[in-house]
């Protein structure tokens, strides 16, 4: 092996060896909180949904009560599908 496969090898492995040391010195205390916060802030919406959902569910008595709460879930705005999706890709960061 010549001298510049061997070097570019060193380097290669040392960048992966000390990744997981530069990823920890780059953590933000401040930045994890508000990343928490807004995660806790989207389960929690997301748990008021499916309360919402559950309820409806709950009082049906019949298909078509249990149809017509489906329709209302998917039309209620502050539940809707896009909202949630949003909310979730939100909630995950790629940094």
């Amino acid at each position: 092996m010549n001298f510049i496969k061997l070097t570019a090898l060193t380097v290669s492995y040392s960048a992966v060896l000390l990744a997981p040391v530069i990823a920890v010195a780059a953590f933000d205390p401040a930045a994890f909180q508000a990343d928490k916060e807004q995660h806790i802030a989207n389960v929690l919406e997301r748990i008021q949904v499916d309360q919402k959902n559950l309820s409806c569910v709950q009082t049906a008595e019949d298909h078509a009560a249990l149809k017509a709460c489906d329709e209302a879930f998917k039309q209620d705005p502050d539940i809707s599908g896009t909202k949630l999706k949003t909310s979730k890709s939100n909630s995950v960061r790629s940094d």
